[in-house]
C-alpha cells in the first residue's frame, strides 16, 4: 500500500513540472506573396528586439516544418544575420500563423523565450500580407 501511495505521489508531482516552450503552428497559408510579406515582418519584429549577428535563435518547428512560412522565416532570419541552432542558450522562437474566420485576415503570434522571460507578440495581417490598418501590434511580457 505504501508503494502504491508513493507511486501516486510521484505521478501527481510530475504533472506539476514545468513544461518547455510550446511548438509552432501553421494553419492554411495565404498566397505565396502574402506569406513572404508576413515572414519578412516577423523577421523585422525579432530584429527590433534582438541584435542580428549577436543572437542565436532556436526556431521551434511546426508540424509541417517545410511550409512556405517556415522556409521564408528561416531564410529571412539567416539573411538578417541571426544564427539558428538548437542550443539551450538560444532565444527560442515559436509562432502561430492562422486565418481569422470573422474577416479575411491572418493572425501571427510570435513567442520569444529568453533568460528574462517570455515575450508574446501578436499582429493581424490583410490577405495581401500587410499589417491590418487600425490594428496595432500587441505585446505581452511574462517573467519565467
Amino acid at each position: 500500500m505504501k508503494t502504491f501511495i508513493l507511486c501516486l505521489c510521484v505521478l501527481l508531482a510530475s504533472g506539476c513540472a514545468a513544461h518547455g516552450p510550446l511548438g509552432s503552428f501553421c494553419g492554411p497559408l495565404p498566397e505565396q506573396n502574402a506569406t513572404a510579406a508576413i515572414a519578412s515582418d516577423a523577421v523585422s519584429i525579432i530584429a527590433g528586439l534582438y541584435p542580428p549577428g549577436h543572437t542565436t535563435l532556436h526556431l521551434l518547428a511546426a508540424e509541417k516544418a517545410d511550409n512556405a512560412f517556415a522556409v521564408a522565416l528561416e531564410k529571412g532570419l539567416r539573411a538578417k544575420g541571426f544564427i539558428l541552432a538548437d542550443s539551450p542558450a538560444a532565444v527560442t522562437v515559436g509562432y502561430t500563423l492562422d486565418a481569422l474566420e470573422e474577416k479575411a485576415v491572418w493572425y501571427l503570434q510570435l513567442r520569444l523565450t529568453d533568460k528574462a522571460g517570455v515575450k508574446v507578440i501578436a499582429r493581424p495581417y490583410t490577405v495581401s500580407g500587410l499589417p491590418e490598418a487600425g490594428q496595432s501590434r500587441s505585446t505581452l511580457k511574462e517573467k519565467l
